[in-house]
């Protein structure tokens, strides 16, 4: 793991500089990809990627994600980063780049996981839907029983396509950053079933498939199934 260097420094807010946040980086996946903190000039760059074609409005696992995608949106987007990391006090996602001071190319985030639609996870156990029934096993497990788990989210241009850096970046997010970084047990990751190619990189990653629920996402007006993976921490050399 590396420490934020003189250089990386240049390129965080300037707030940051007085502020010790945990999680800063940078840090270098291989020679030609880094993971730093997102700033403010970055929301040019993601917004310019976002409206390349509709695929991130298609593929994403996300409700939010319109298009064409308005920079009013990726400013927000950035602002609310930087509130949530100054509040906090720690960085959970990453811009990807191929210099540490490079333009972004996509993103990495290992947020906290909202068990919204499953159980929080217990130790030696798979995730399990939420119900009343599964509710009340888990109500009843020993607080030592209850994992830390991530939420793995990603996206990376188009541009930058079909040359393995995306499985690159999460396998090291899932052995050299989830627990030795936050000490998550374990990370969850999500996409709809009809996203192939996101499915690829977690499953070449090292993750397993686990329950998914079906959400509604009003921007279909429709049901989406979804293919849920997980990787437990404990398993990393």
């Amino acid at each position: 793991m590396s420490t934020i260097s003189e250089t990386a420094a240049s390129n965080t807010q300037p707030n940051e500089q007085s502020i010790r946040v945990r999680g800063v980086g940078p840090f270098q996946v291989s020679p030609s990809i880094w993971l730093t903190p997102i700033i403010f000039s970055d929301a040019a760059e993601q917004n310019r990627i976002f409206n390349l074609n509709d695929s991130f409005y298609k593929g994403l696992y996300s409700v939010g994600v319109t298009f064409p995608f308005l920079m009013e949106a990726s400013v927000g987007f950035v602002k609310r980063l930087e509130e949530k990391r100054v509040k906090e006090g720690i960085y959970y996602v990453w811009a990807i780049r191929t210099e540490v001071e490079g333009p972004m190319i996509g993103l990495l985030a290992l947020d906290p996981f909202d068990h919204e639609d499953i159980c929080p996870c217990l130790r030696g156990k798979e995730p399990i839907a939420k119900t009343k029934e599964a509710e009340t096993i888990h109500n009843g497990s020993e607080e030592e029983d209850v994992l830390s788990c991530s939420g793995l989210g990603y996206w990376l241009s188009p541009e930058h396509g079909g040359k393995g850096v995306m499985t690159e970046v999460v396998d090291f997010a899932l052995t050299k950053m989830a627990r030795q970084e936050f000490g998550y047990d374990r990370v969850h990751g999500e996409a709809w079933t009809d996203n192939v190619g996101s499915r690829r990189v977690m499953e070449r990653a090292g993750m397993r498939p686990a329950v998914g629920v079906p959400v509604f996402v009003p921007k279909f007006d429709a049901f989406k199934d979804i293919a849920h993976y997980i990787y437990d921490t404990q398993m990393s050399p």
